[in-house]
This record gives C-alpha cells, structure tokens and sequence, in this order.
C-alpha cells in the first residue's frame, strides 16, 4: 500500500461519518420524525402551562378562553387549511384552456362567484357542463353531459334546471324530445321522439305529459292522429260526437269499417281504439255520428300515470254504478275477438261466432254474432260520462273499456 492510499483511506475515515450525518439530516423519516417531535413538544408546553392571572384569558361572552389554547387552535386550522389548499389546488384554483373557458371541480366553492361561460367537471373527473354560470348555479345556455361522455341537455337553464327552449336526449346520445321546458318538465310546445330515434308526438305538453293538441306519430314518421290529449295520452271522449268525415281527418292510420244495419264500428289500430257511429235514416253516410268510443287496452289514464285495477281505478272515477253480466253487443264482440286473435291464451270465452262479407279490405258488413255471449262489466260515472270496463267475474283487472256519454250510458 502507498502513501496515496493510506492518504485516502484516513480522509474517507474522517468525512465518511459527517456524510452520513449529513444524509440522516436531510432523510424524509428524519425530517418528519422531527417536524413531528417539534409539533408535540410544542402543543405539549403550550397546553401544559397554566393561565396565571386574568390576562391570560381571552374573555368571549362568559367565558374565558385561554390564550395558549386559542393560539394553538389557530396553528391547528392553519395547519389544515394549509393541507387542504396544497391537495386541492386544482380544483381550488381553476385551470383555463386556450379558449379563455375555466374549468372548476362540481364542488369548488369559487363557482358560487363565477360567471359567464365555464366548464365543470363531474365527481369522477368527466366534463359534466360547459355553458353559462351565475351565482352558483347553472344559467343560460349550456350542455349537460353524462359520464359516457353523451350530451344529455342542450339549451337554456335557469337555477340548474332546464328552461324555456332545449333539446333533451337519451343516455346513448338519441334524440328524446325539442321544445319548451319548466323546471326540468316538458311544458308548452315540443316534440317527443322515440328510443329509435322516430318522432312520436308533437303538439302541447304540460308537466313532462301530453296535455292539449298535438299530432301523433308511427314508426314510419307519419301523422296517425290529430286531435286532443290529457294525461299523457289521447283525450278518447273527445271523439264522442264527431262526424264520420271529422272523425276520418282526425285519423290518417289503418282502419277497418264494419256495418250492421244502422250501427258502424270503425277500428283504429294505430290509436288502440274503435268507434261506434249511428245513422239514422234522413243522414247521410259521411255524417254518422260518434255516440261511444272502444279502447282496447289493459290500462287507464288517471293523473297519478296509467293504472290497471279496480282499486285504484275508483280512486278516481269513484265506486262503480254498475256491476254484472250483459249480453255482448257487437263492438263488445269486435273487441273481445281482437283481444283472442292477438292473445296467445284464450280471452274470456273465447271468439264469437260472427258472419260477415268483406266488401272491400277495409269495409265488412256483419250480417249476424253470437247474442247469447256474456261478458262481465263495471261501469263508473264521472263528469257527464260512464266509463264501462269489460272483465271477467272475479278479476281486480280488465281486458278493455268504452266511453259513452251520461244520457246514452243511464242504467236503470
């Protein structure tokens, strides 16, 4: 070994020790067993010397705080304010693009100040909302997103709820309805479309429901109906006393016309109904007038949504005027023949024997039915008209009903 080594080996010996001194000081374990050491001792004086006299209290009502106390408090909150601003400076302290737009976290307490145009992003970290903000809260024109990234609402809000003009689609991005809104509800004049994309309806709507004049929609985008609706369906009493050529605007759809002596049934299916129209023998053929309506469906429209039982059926029309068996006339037939063609279980009793000849597709005369076939009715009054639902005995449910008017419809 030389001179050199032993030279080297002997500085090494010396510096080694305050190198490692030096790293032990500056170690990230160290400095917080410190930083943690210096917080106790600290807190541990201050909270272990006891107020001696009067002035070292802070006097706060009745009370008197100490000043060691309430000095440490203040370090404590300071602390922690300290914490939350360093882990949440971006949301704090919004970024802006190169568009000048802001963009905020859903629950940074600086967009209650913020206002114009900004962008907001949702709990998981997706852009939620890009459109106008005034104190706090969504207003004027913006878009909503949802997490798939979709627009969900496009157009005006006030308070954070959709108003006057907007456009409302569904989760995938589809076109679900355009037109006018009131706190988040459809209300005014819009246009429903399908979960396909195809437009439904567009007319009136009140409350998120159909509600006035509107004009109802196939698959095919074709006007089927035009006329009034109510509770979020088509006002079928309302067909009670038109015309047949009224009637005949009123509808665009398919349809199939039977005659028996001076008694049409025409049948709609696109509507899910069926008139009953009367002639008599100083009018003529275009003139019949509606005197009931048929609708063939298993629910009822009532303002709490569509129901389906007895029970919740007298919730609205009141108890029932009428209950037993009849003889079936001919739209009763019609329907409960209807009802088995498109069941695949047998309906009631089964078809009724009917025979008629097709005079064209669209026209068939009845020249004589079953009359000894029974169905089961419940019949209920409200507002100058008796609602007739035809079941089976000891059913809480129906298959369908018709309308008629209070002085066609008495039962003595």
């Amino acid at each position: 070994m030389n001179i050199f080594q032993i030279l080297m080996q002997a500085i090494k010996s010396r510096i080694l020790p305050i190198v490692t001194r030096f790293k032990l000081f500056f170690s990230a374990n160290y400095l917080k067993a410190r930083f943690t050491e210096g917080i106790r001792t600290f807190f541990t004086k201050t909270l272990s010397i006891r107020p001696r006299d009067k002035h070292d209290y802070y006097p706060i009502g009745k009370w008197l705080v100490s000043k060691k106390l309430a000095f440490a408090v203040v370090i404590v909150i300071g602390a922690l304010s300290v914490v939350y601003i360093v882990r949440s400076w971006n949301g704090l302290f919004p970024s802006s693009a190169n568009d000048g737009i802001k963009t905020y976290s859903y629950n940074n307490i600086l967009l209650k100040f913020a206002k114009g145009t900004v962008r907001i992003k949702g709990k998981s970290g997706y852009l939620a909302y890009e459109g106008e903000v005034e104190k706090g809260s969504c207003n004027g024109n913006g878009t909503l997103m949802n997490p798939a990234g979709f627009v969900v609402y496009q157009g005006n809000f006030a308070k954070s709820m959709y108003e006057e003009n907007g456009t409302q689609y569904y989760d995938d991005g589809t076109l679900e309805y355009q037109g006018q809104f009131h706190e988040n509800l459809y209300s005014g004049t819009g246009k429903h479309y399908r979960t396909n994309g195809t437009l439904e309806y567009d007319g009136e709507f009140a409350l998120n429901k159909k509600e006035g004049t509107g004009i109802l929609y196939d698959y095919g985008h074709n006007p089927v109906y035009t006329g009034t609706f109510t509770m979020d369906d088509i006002k079928y009493s309302d067909m009670i006393g038109k015309t047949a050529s009224e009637l005949a605007g009123a509808y665009n759809g398919e349809r199939v016309i039977y005659q028996s002596d001076e008694e049409r049934t025409r049948f709609m299916p696109d509507i899910d109904a069926m008139t009953v129209e009367y002639l008599d023998e100083n009018s003529i053929d275009t003139e019949a007038v509606v005197e009931s309506v048929y609708v063939l469906k298993n629910t009822f429209q009532t303002p709490e949504g569509p129901v389906e039982t007895f029970d919740k059926i007298s919730e609205y029309l009141g108890q029932p005027i009428y209950v037993g068996s009849s003889y079936a006339t001919l739209p009763e037939v019609l329907s409960v023949n209807r009802l088995n063609d498109e069941s695949d279980s047998i309906v009631f009793n089964g078809k009724v024997d009917v025979d008629m000849t097709a005079t064209y597709t669209e026209y068939k005369e009845v020249t004589s039915y079953d009359e000894q076939y029974e169905v089961y009715l419940r019949s209920f009054q409200k507002d100058g008209l008796v609602y007739t639902f035809v079941t089976e005995q000891g059913l809480d449910t129906f298959s369908f009903y018709y309308i008629i008017t209070q002085n066609l419809g008495d039962i003595e």
